[in-house]
């Protein structure tokens, strides 16, 4: 009976690594996204000259910081 709960034990410690892994991977591939946006909005910033630019700009740059603060809950609470 005890052998039986160390393998579950085990095994449920491998599926919470393997989570905790796969969040971080996922946040990190998130935060690359975020930033591949705000470049390609500031060079259409640039290049089109439209009345709300800034608009553009606070939701990219509120990608950006959604994306550290999934990376920072991905390693600390996962």
């Amino acid at each position: 009976m005890q052998l039986q709960n160390l393998g579950l034990l085990n095994l449920q410690s491998i599926m919470t690594i393997a989570f905790k892994i796969f969040a971080i991977i996922f946040s990190i591939f998130y935060l690359f996204y975020a930033i591949v946006v705000s470049k390609q909005t500031q060079v259409m910033n640039k290049a089109l000259e439209a009345k709300n630019n800034h608009i553009f700009f606070i939701i990219s740059s509120a990608q950006i910081t959604v994306g550290f603060i999934l990376i920072i809950l991905a390693i600390v609470l996962v």
